[in-house]
């Protein structure tokens, strides 16, 4: 999404409103910090299927755990490292 067709600035600070990490490798912007599910994307510049493959990746080490162990409890690891400014203008 990041590259081909980037976050438009007015999202950054309103829909999506935090900076972070996704295993600690790909950067991303996340919306919904405080809800159930956060919504998370890949930041400008980096290419969407980077994120798809830590998915895949991640879901790989999902799966071995579960089988290792079978009462598991794993949580995506995010890394929140701060809030996005709102766009100039708005308060």
């Amino acid at each position: 999404m990041s590259i081909f067709s980037p976050i438009p600035r007015s999202e950054l600070g309103t829909r999506y409103t935090h900076y972070g990490w996704f295993c600690l490798v790909v950067p991303i912007y996340i919306s919904e910090l405080e809800g159930e599910a956060p919504q998370i994307v890949e930041r400008n510049g980096v290419p969407e299927w980077v994120l798809h493959f830590a998915f895949c990746l991640f879901d790989a080490y999902i799966r071995l755990a579960y089988q290792v162990t079978d009462n598991a409890d794993v949580e995506y690891p995010l890394l929140v490292t701060g809030p996005i400014p709102s766009p100039a203008g708005e308060s």
